[in-house]
């Protein structure tokens, strides 16, 4: 945690608040820095050069005729505003960059594995109430990404890896004939499936009872 540990979450954004924005490029700075995004040091230099340019333009000249005050002031408050608006917007890409904050993405493959993981836990645990709640079937319990094979329709079957139309109908079929399959194993040894057809459906079935 020690590489995190100043202004972990992106707090340098506040910089940007400061009015009027003089310390916009001071955050931008930091976190292109502490990112490694040299982009961002680049965007910290031209807000610091934008706000120099306003501190010039409205306060060192003395004999400046009004529209001069008028751009500088102009100028300072766009870069204020781009500031804000940009410094926000780096603070996300940042907390990505940082494993602060975890990429949608991957955040959806995670969570989806998880459901799997219940799913396939909760065949195991209470197969009765599994298949009550019709887990592994199109419309019932949030299946997790798993397919009942025992009472899934043959369109759901078809669906899981390596397994065709011809293979899911026959798949239905047998399992009529014989009150359904006990595992992946007894599946693959019933089917005649290949080995890596079968392990490609490992974690992807389960097989509540009929």
């Amino acid at each position: 945690m020690g590489h995190y540990a100043a202004m972990p979450r992106g707090r340098w954004v506040i910089a940007s608040l400061v009015p009027v924005g003089w310390l916009t490029w001071l955050g931008l700075g930091y976190a292109g820095f502490r990112a490694t995004r040299p982009l961002w040091v680049a965007f910290g230099v031209m807000y610091g050069l934008i706000a120099a340019a306003a501190i010039v333009v409205t306060e060192l000249d003395e004999n400046t005729n009004g529209i001069e005050d008028d751009l500088g002031y102009l100028a300072m408050f766009l870069g204020w505003g781009a500031g804000i608006a940009h410094s926000f917007v780096v603070r996300k890409a940042y907390l990505r960059r940082m494993g602060i904050l975890e990429d949608p993405a991957l955040q959806a493959a995670r969570l989806a594995r998880e459901r799997q993981a219940y799913a396939r836990e909760l065949a195991l645990r209470d197969p009765e109430l599994a298949r009550q709640a019709q887990l592994g079937r199109a419309g019932g319990f949030d299946e997790g990404g798993v397919v009942d094979v025992n009472h899934a329709p043959v369109e759901d079957v078809a669906d899981l890896p390596r397994i065709d139309a011809e293979t899911a109908r026959r798949i239905v079929a047998v399992r009529a004939e014989l009150g359904g399959f006990s595992s992946l194993e007894d599946l693959g040894m019933t089917m005649d499936l290949p080995g890596d057809v079968v392990e490609s459906l490992r974690g992807r079935v389960v097989f509540l009872p009929r």
